[in-house]
């Protein structure tokens, strides 16, 4: 009886790690999955340290957003993009764990752009720790 409930919990965890999330403002797809390590991916936080990092990929317009540190924080991606007006970055949420990667399936026109940077924060009350951001980081989706 153990080993079928250790069973069935191993395999509903693994269910979870590659089931779609509900989107939020960005109206997009999300997906988490994990990884066996850290991931430096285009940008890092900080200049010293890489707690978080994020990568756009042209191919499916992905935005990767990695938490490489078990430090407590949340990562977070603030962005704007080509296609989507407003006065205020767009923000997605990276808060399940170290080693986790969050998948925000975007799909930017071809002819679109993003402009992203990567901070900590805290996801239970939305509150961004500027002064871990890093630089934007521009990129076209073509």
């Amino acid at each position: 009886m153990k080993k079928r409930m250790a069973l069935s919990s191993a395999a509903c965890a693994a269910v979870l790690t590659v089931l779609p999330l509900a989107g939020t403002a960005s109206a997009a797809e999300y997906t988490v999955t994990y990884t066996s390590g850290p991931h430096t991916g285009d940008t890092c936080t900080w200049r010293t340290s890489c707690a978080g990092s994020a990568s756009f990929v042209h191919d499916g317009d992905h935005l990767l957003v990695w938490d490489n540190t078990g430090d407590g924080h949340s990562v977070v991606v603030e962005y704007e993009r080509s296609d989507v007006g407003g006065s205020d970055y767009i923000r997605d949420w990276n808060h399940y764990s170290k080693n986790s990667r969050l998948d925000v399936d975007m799909n930017i026109p071809e002819d679109g752009w993003i402009n992203y940077r990567v901070c900590l924060g805290e996801y239970g009350s939305r509150s961004v720790l500027r002064d871990t951001c890093s630089s934007f980081y521009w990129e076209s989706a073509g």
